[in-house]
C-alpha cells in the first residue's frame, strides 16, 4: 500500500505540474488553453532531443524543455489569445484548440506517431527500505515537482510580478490605471504557464519512458479535470487535486486493473461537479466567471 502511495504521489505531483499551468492562465486571464496538454507534450519532446540530440544531462534537457516550452507559450499568447482577446468569448478558446492540433499534426509529421523511448539518465541509487522501494527517478520528479510547486506559490504571493498577476486577475481595467501593464502580465502568465507544462513532459517521459505526439491530448484532458476538481483558478486547489488523482489512479490500478485507472479523474470530475460544483477549493466567483 504504502508502495502505490509513493508511486501515486510521483504522478499527482506531474498532474499537478500540468494543472497549476491551467490554473494559472484561467486564475488571471479567465481563459482555458486547451493548447496547454500539446505545449507540454513539446516539452517534453525537446528534453528528449537535449537528452539524445545533444547528449546533455538530465537537469540540462529539464531546463531546456521548460525554456522551449516557455517561448511556445510566449507565441500561443501573440498568436492565438492576443488578436483575439475582444471578440466574440469563445474566440481564444477556439484559436487555442485550433494552435493544439496543428502543433499535434506537425510533430506526427516530424517524428512519427509511434512512441520514442525516453532514455533515463539519472545515475543515482535506488532506495529500499524493507519491501518499499523509492527508485532514484521517483525521487527527482517528486521533489522537483515539489520544488516547483513551492515556487510558483512564492513567485505568485511574494514578488513584484504576482502580485501584479493577481491585481490582473481581480480586475484588469483597474489595473491598467494603477500602472499594471496588462499585456506584459499577460505575456508572464503564458510563459509561466508554460514553463510548468515544459517540466512535466520531461518527467512524464521519464516516469513511462517514452513519449508520443498524442500523449499531450491525454494526459492534458486529465490535467484539466484535475484542475476543474481542485476549482477553477486556485493553484492550492490544483496541487491538491493533483496528488489526489494521481494516488487514486494509482490505487485502481493495483487493486482493480490497469483498465479502471483511466476512468478515475473522470468518475471524480463528475462527482465533484454534483456535489460541489465549484471544486474542492474553488469559489463560486470563478464558476461564474468560467
Amino acid at each position: 500500500m504504502l508502495q502505490q502511495l509513493i508511486n501515486g504521489l510521483m504522478l499527482g505531483s506531474t498532474y499537478a505540474l500540468i494543472a497549476l499551468g491551467y490554473s494559472l492562465v484561467f486564475g488571471v486571464l479567465g481563459l482555458i488553453n486547451l493548447a496547454h496538454g500539446e505545449i507540454f507534450m513539446l516539452g517534453g519532446f525537446i528534453g528528449l532531443m537535449v537528452v539524445t540530440v545533444a547528449q546533455l544531462s538530465l537537469p540540462f534537457a529539464i531546463l531546456g524543455a521548460m525554456i522551449g516550452a516557455g517561448l511556445i507559450g510566449i507565441i500561443l499568447e501573440l498568436l492565438c489569445f492576443r488578436p483575439v482577446k475582444r471578440s466574440y468569448f469563445l474566440a481564444p478558446a477556439l484559436s487555442t484548440i485550433g494552435f493544439g492540433i496543428v502543433v499535434r499534426d506537425l510533430m506526427v509529421n516530424y517524428v512519427g506517431s509511434e512512441p520514442k523511448v525516453f532514455p533515463s539518465t539519472v545515475q543515482l541509487p535506488d532506495f529500499q527500505i524493507g519491501s518499499l522501494l523509492i527508485s532514484s527517478v521517483q525521487l527527482l520528479i517528486l521533489g522537483a515537482s515539489l520544488f516547483l510547486m513551492v515556487g510558483l506559490t512564492l513567485f505568485v504571493n511574494r514578488t513584484s510580478l504576482g502580485r501584479a498577476m493577481r491585481a490582473v486577475a481581480e480586475n484588469p481595467v483597474v489595473a491598467q490605471l494603477q500602472g499594471v501593464n496588462v499585456a506584459r502580465i499577460t505575456m508572464i502568465t503564458f510563459f509561466v504557464s508554460a514553463l510548468l507544462a515544459g517540466a512535466a513532459g520531461v518527467f512524464i517521459g521519464l516516469r513511462i519512458g517514452k513519449l508520443s505526439p498524442f500523449i499531450g491530448t491525454s494526459v492534458g484532458l486529465k490535467a484539466l479535470a484535475v484542475v476543474i476538481i481542485g476549482g477553477l483558478g486556485n493553484i492550492n486547489g490544483a496541487m491538491l487535486a493533483g496528488l489526489l488523482v494521481g494516488m487514486l489512479e494509482i490505487l485502481a490500478s493495483a487493486y482493480l486493473g490497469a483498465a479502471y485507472s483511466d476512468a478515475i479523474p473522470w468518475t471524480l470530475l463528475i462527482i465533484i461537479l454534483v456535489f460541489r460544483p465549484s471544486g474542492l477549493l474553488g469559489s463560486k466567483t470563478n464558476v461564474d466567471r468560467a
